[in-house]
């Protein structure tokens, strides 16, 4: 019996995903709220049961945060911020998560498989279903005479049966080939062209293959173990739980909710071509964990699997097919960053898109994606590679140091501080590009407040009318809207009652309640005016019209002395009555209790000129301006006429 297939009309869609892991769906999520039309395909029917990423860390959920999800991931999930190290018998429980940085100072774990659930749903909230049981089988970028170009991309789907093919099992990371249909089977064939296509399918990309974009690393030799179940013991694996024996090998023990463990080894002892078993998975653990015990229940999952660290050579082709997630990057678990870095791609990249698609940004944006994603890949495979030899690696000279770390580690683990944004990503800095300006004429800030940092976070106090002061919020709080720049406005100590001089301040122009005001509505008007998400490429489709604002503006205001918290109850040391009353991103003034947000964006307080400080729409600094006067506000205009286009 031979194989059939049928075809339909080719479709159009402005932006096609392949891939409904979170990465693809994250990415559909946003540009469906920008008005963005999509449609996700993913090959696998139903969801897969085994989750292979756990960890969120603390810069995704400050962006689940921006993104209105973060309530839902935390109720779903469990905060951890230690990790019990025992160490040839010692135990130690290290502050390997917690940061001073983040309201999140903990990775939060929630199996993979919940993780897309609540995507998911969140997707469908918003009239958009992920289309499965379809793959990508081929694609293309269709130049035309005109200059133009779009994406024309084929797809299918076995109409009775799964799409797995009996061939696939052997393949390598960097080697997929596509196989052939195979016999008794029917095949529906579709043509789908779109603006776009955003490759989320994976390490075993087909998107990547197609192009193609060559795939470069390694695959690390040892035959690893991966492994989700009930365990019983005699210590606590609670937390994040690593166990180094003396027989100068470890494992890995990661909690998952009802009552299982998963747990990663070193099963270079084993075969891999004889039946892995739990007895071989306890023997291989007990052996490190001595002179602690431990019993391996029951498994969900029991697998061997090769470690790969490889990174796409190139993020795009031709502006109009995108690689995220997996699909460009893939490497060990340790550190537990791989989708994380996966959800910033997409991040990243679906604002881009949607500015794009409305027709107010070009290429050069575009560009912005790879030339800001490429590095930090790059640093975390360098990391987590680093780890991973540390604690497994088979070289001679890598054990011997490892046991002589191994004889140490009981006295210095205690000592040793990871910087609070390494592990956390909350270090992520992107450099000078064409939406990362540098200003033209003042001195460059110090590092830690340059273009391209991330947003830093900070408590503020509500400002009321009638003499009081409101609740608390942080400044995270006010970035929601995934595609909205948030101009944050530091107006140092010039609206305080107790400023007297009205002076010029660092050689620039003092700014007063009057002229803030004036400015703020000013450059609202003509920004909204230019630019904004239109309502129709989202009307054609049926999908709700986009309700985000491209513009927000927030006023921090501080007072020449720091006050402890609670102190501030008499609003009116700050001159701002017209801008208590605005509504929040209107130009709505906060207080800075104790000048921590000024301090963390390098803005002076106690006679201090102010600054603007422009949050592009994935709260990374686009461009800042010390000063708040009419100048600075022409600085910033000029700024995004650059970026932006009529």
């Amino acid at each position: 019996m031979t194989t059939t297939t049928t075809s339909s009309p080719p479709s159009e869609v402005p932006v096609l995903i392949s891939g409904a892991g979170p990465v693809g769906i994250l990415a559909a999520i946003m540009l469906t709220r920008l008005g963005i039309p999509v449609r996700i395909i993913e090959r696998d029917r139903t969801v897969p049961a085994m989750s292979k990423a756990l960890g969120i860390h603390a810069r995704t959920l400050e962006i689940l945060d921006m993104t209105g999800l973060i309530d839902r991931f935390l109720a779903a999930g469990h905060p951890i911020s230690r990790s019990n190290f025992y160490i040839l018998g010692d135990f130690i429980n290290f502050a390997g998560l917690i940061n001073s940085i983040s309201h999140y100072n903990y990775a939060l774990f929630l199996e993979q498989l919940k993780t897309i659930a609540i995507l998911e749903d969140e997707l469908e909230q918003r009239g958009v279903k992920v289309d499965r049981g379809w793959e990508l089988i081929d694609t293309k970028v269709v130049e035309q005479e005109d200059g133009t170009s779009y994406v024309e991309t084929t797809i299918r789907r076995a109409l009775d049966g799964s799409n797995t093919r009996t061939t696939e099992s052997n393949k390598v990371f960097g080697e997929t080939e596509l196989d052939a249909e195979e016999v008794d089977k029917q095949y529906e064939i579709q043509v789908v062209r779109s603006q776009y296509l955003i490759g989320a399918d994976g390490g075993r990309s087909v998107v990547r293959h197609k192009v193609p974009i060559a795939f470069p690393g390694r695959t690390v030799p040892n035959n690893m173990i991966l492994f989700d179940g009930h365990i019983e013991g005699d210590f606590d694996y609670s937390n994040i739980t690593v166990h180094y024996g003396k027989n100068n090998e470890m494992f890995n023990i990661f909690p998952l909710s009802d009552g299982r463990v998963r747990i990663m080894a070193d099963g270079s002892s084993l075969d891999p071509n004889e039946e892995l078993t739990i007895e071989k998975l306890e023997k291989v653990c007990q052996a490190c964990a001595s002179p602690y015990k431990i019993r391996i229940l029951d498994a969900n999952w029991l697998t061997f699997y090769k470690v790969n660290e490889r990174r796409a050579e190139t993020y795009s082709h031709k502006n109009r097919i995108f690689l995220a997630g997996d699909a460009a990057h893939v490497h060990s678990p340790v550190g537990g960053q791989g989708m994380n870095v996966g959800l910033q791609d997409a991040y990243n990249l679906a604002w881009k898109l949607a500015l794009v698609l409305n027709g107010h940004a070009g290429k050069a944006l575009l560009e912005t994606y790879e030339q800001e994603r490429i590095p930090v890949a790059d640093d975390v495979i360098k990391m987590s590679s680093s780890m991973f030899t540390m604690g497994f690696s088979h070289n001679l000279i890598r054990r011997a140091f490892r046991r002589v770390l191994i004889g140490v580690a009981s006295y210095v683990v205690k000592w040793i501080t990871i910087p609070p944004g390494t592990v956390s990503m909350l270090s992520i800095r992107y450099h000078e590009n064409f939406i990362n300006q540098k200003h033209k004429a003042q001195p460059l800030p110090a590092e830690a407040f340059k273009v391209g940092q991330r947003a830093h976070d900070a408590p503020l106090t509500t400002l009321l009318a009638g003499g009081k002061s409101g609740d608390p919020i942080r400044l995270m709080q006010l970035l929601h809207g995934p595609g909205t720049f948030h101009i944050v406005v530091f107006t140092s100590d010039m609206l305080s009652s107790a400023t007297a001089s009205k002076k010029d301040r660092q050689g620039i122009v003092y700014t007063d309640e009057k002229q803030l005001e004036h400015n703020i509505g000013a450059s609202l008007k003509k920004w909204r005016s230019k630019w904004a998400y239109g309502p129709g490429l989202a009307k054609k489709a049926g999908l709700s019209v986009p309700d985000v604002p491209l513009f927000n503006i927030h006023v921090v205001a501080a007072l020449p002395e720091k006050l402890a918290a609670g102190d501030f109850v008499d609003p009116t040391r700050i001159h701002a009555d017209a801008l208590v009353a605005k509504a929040a991103g209107e130009g709505k003034i906060f207080f800075d209790p104790v000048s921590l947000l000024h301090e963390r964006y390098g803005v002076a307080v106690k006679g201090g000129a102010g600054a603007i400080v422009v949050l592009r729409p994935d709260s990374h600094i686009g461009y800042r301006v010390t000063g708040a006067s009419d100048q600075a506000w022409r600085d910033v205009d000029s700024y995004f006429g650059s970026i932006l286009k009529s």
